[in-house]
């Protein structure tokens, strides 16, 4: 018998599975900005507390998350906020350093729209539409909110979102160079990309 999955928003008592998957999907960025820079401190441990109060764009308030059936443990999970609240949030400014070396990514934006910080499949349950369920949420909050395209960052040598992101009609906006590190191995840089969304398009895509 098929599992069950459900999609609910996030609730503060969610903080670490939701900072564990946001690493997952960050590639690896959260572990080179935040891992040992306070000692015994690991990403996840910063990230739970941003994500489970409400002051930071990473807050649970913005998060979707899908489990196994209604009380089951999380597979998948979701970030998603207006992309100039990337100019006021305090948390990425920790370890100016590896602040700097990344700031090409942190700077290319689609100013004005909202940005899909983070979207995360735990690997046993890729493939079975929880990404495009929560890319469906995401592009509905997005209405909700009154903006009329998400945004997103790829790194580029992760072809299967790329591929993933393409199939749902984001186009590439930009590349930004970011500087090999011995800390975070990839290459060809993190892709901008955009996709329009409208009321109607976002209905026709829940009715499927």
């Amino acid at each position: 018998m098929p599992v069950q999955i459900t999609y609910r928003m996030a609730r503060s008592d969610d903080s670490r599975d939701i900072a564990r998957f946001m690493c997952i999907a960050g590639g690896g960025v959260y572990e080179f900005l935040f891992d040992d820079l306070i000692p015994f401190v690991t990403a996840i441990d910063l990230l739970s507390i941003g994500i489970g109060g409400e002051q930071h764009p990473i807050s649970y308030r913005n998060c979707c998350v899908a489990t196994l059936g209604g009380d089951g443990g999380i597979i998948a999970a979701a970030n998603v906020f207006p992309a100039d609240r990337l100019k006021q949030d305090q948390l990425m400014l920790l370890g100016s350093e590896r602040h700097n070396h990344i700031r090409p990514m942190l700077e290319l934006q689609d100013w004005g729209s909202m940005f899909l910080n983070s979207l995360a499949v735990d690997d046993a349950h890729r493939g079975s539409g929880i990404g495009a369920s929560l890319l469906n949420w995401a592009e509905a909050r997005t209405v909700e909110a009154g903006y009329d395209r998400l945004s997103l960052h790829v790194w580029a040598d992760n072809l299967d979102a790329v591929s993933f992101y393409e199939a749902r009609h984001f186009v590439r906006v930009g590349v930004a160079s970011i500087p090999a590190h011995p800390r975070l191995s990839h290459h060809g840089g993190s892709i901008l990309m955009r996709h329009a969304v409208s009321a109607d398009g976002v209905a026709a895509a829940n009715s499927l």
